[in-house]
């Protein structure tokens, strides 16, 4: 694959050479790398607004030639058409100086993510190292600003959507190691809500919360041209508006001193208590948070109790929607009474429930009731975490403070550990790290440890308004 991809660029390199440049321009470019499905390609029908051009606007053409930019900008079929990749530009110019930009159309149509890898092939294609090659073409006249991304009606089903954020996340990262550029903007479109089913745009839009220098735009209101899977030229053009419009916040916020490291916040939570599924993710939807639910099987002491935990269908659900499932051992045992053997296999219970469901293998282990020991660390490290949360009420120091033994403050209802977790938000500084730990909300069955839906609210509402930084454990 490598020799492919080396002779696929000597190949575009010297194509100029025989054709000729069709714009020869001394200006550097801000360049964009279009990549996806039709949608991104553009099926909307040509019309007169397709002649209106711009100089300032630049497309590498299918030779390797930088030309005048108009619709279609794409080829990946005879009747590619109107797309968000010209009117993305457009937008982009108003109000940006004497700037030109610097399209690189890459999207082929009907291709589902799984294409979108090194060495894949698509019919006769090879999309991700096609877009890599032809990048890297474009980033001699030019500085790559960012990725636009409009894909999903081929993962649109219930078993393909399953692991499409995950897919998702490993084809970012894969763009941004390839191309050199680890903070690279990438931003996301959702697929027609005129769609019959609707899997993708609920997965695709825990992006922000997952992935830094990330955005994702609304289909809302947008139409197709009467196939319920392709929008028409005006909505093609409005969701480039769109996109331009997230690309110019997400730019400005990288380049603004506001930009600079800010607190960050871990939100867990334990027990997988029922009221997690029903009232917390809710809430964290609602502020764009992410959070780690660390679950266990809980003791079941009476009748009924077992109505007040998540059962595994629910916990994948929330692995779904794009929080991290958290090991919180296999029954809640204090693992420093056990023996290493026992504390393995209480561990490895909840890994081998999580593959059960088809939930990724944790990285993150919170000990129960905080206690741990030399032993445990050990062991939990040796089997593959990377983190594991405790106790002690202070602020987690990366550089000074065992990765095994994160500290963290709980939160009750009670005065006193209310003032105190209100205290502990508005003291934090920047680059410091609290992580906060909730139980039930509410707990039912241990109301000393319970939480209310509006003290929850209130710590949300407190964050966002901070602009503090949210991210699951395994983001640390």
């Amino acid at each position: 694959m490598r020799i492919v991809l080396e002779l696929m660029i000597c190949l575009l390199l010297n194509i100029g050479t025989f054709y000729g440049q069709k714009v020869n321009s001394n200006n550097t470019l801000d360049l964009y790398l279009l990549i996806g499905q039709s949608n991104m390609a553009g099926r909307g029908v040509i019309d007169d607004e397709s002649q209106h051009t711009s100089e300032n606007i630049l497309t590498l053409d299918k030779t390797g030639n930088w030309v005048v930019a108009k619709d279609p900008l794409h080829f990946d079929k005879p009747y590619a058409g109107v797309g968000p990749g010209l009117s993305f530009a457009q937008a982009m110019l108003e109000d940006q100086g004497k700037i030109k930009i610097g399209l690189i159309p890459c999207a082929w149509g009907g291709s589902p993510i799984k294409v979108w890898s090194s060495g894949a092939k698509y019919f006769e294609n090879f999309p991700y190292d096609e877009a890599i090659a032809r990048a890297k073409i474009a980033m001699q006249k030019g500085q790559l600003k960012g990725i636009l991304w409009h894909q999903g009606e081929s993962d649109n089903d219930a078993s393909r959507s399953v692991v499409y954020f995950e897919k998702l996340k490993e084809l970012i990262a894969n763009f941004r190691k390839d191309l050199n550029a680890p903070n690279l903007p990438f931003i996301a479109g959702e697929i027609g809500r005129f769609n019959q089913a609707d899997y993708i745009n609920k997965i695709v839009n825990t992006l922000p919360t997952e992935v830094e220098n990330t955005a994702v735009v609304s289909s809302e209101g947008l139409v197709d041209k009467g196939d319920q899977l392709h929008f028409d030229s005006a909505s093609a053009r409005e969701l480039g508006k769109r996109y331009a419009e997230a690309m110019k916040k997400i730019l400005k916020e990288a380049s603004s001193a506001t930009s600079k490291k800010r607190p960050k916040i871990v939100l867990t939570f334990d027990d997988a208590e029922i009221t997690h599924y029903r009232n917390v993710a809710p809430l964290l939807k609602k502020y764009g948070f992410n959070a780690t639910f660390f679950v266990c099987e809980f003791p079941i002491k009476k009748s009924g109790q077992e109505n007040e935990y998540m059962t595994w269908k629910q916990i994948k659900e929330l692995h779904q929607q794009g929080f991290e499932i958290g090991n919180h051992t296999g029954h809640h045992k204090n693992l420093t009474k056990l023996s290493p053997d026992d504390m393995k296999k209480e561990i490895a219970y909840i890994d081998e429930k999580c593959q059960a469901f088809g939930i990724p293998k944790p990285v993150s282990l919170a000990y129960p009731g905080n206690r741990n020991d030399s032993i445990s660390q050990r062991i939990v490290k040796e089997m593959g975490y990377k983190y594991a949360r405790a106790g002690g009420a202070k602020n987690y120091n990366p550089k000074t403070d065992n990765p095994f033994a994160i500290p963290s403050f709980t939160v009750i209802d009670s005065e006193k550990y209310k003032a105190r977790t209100l205290n502990g938000l508005k003291n934090i500084q920047n680059d410091e790290i609290l992580v906060l730990t909730f139980h039930g909300v509410p707990d039912v069955l241990d109301p000393d440890y319970s939480t209310s839906i509006e003290l929850l609210d209130e710590i949300f509402a407190f964050i966002k308004e901070k602009k503090y930084k949210v991210v699951a454990m395994r983001d640390l």
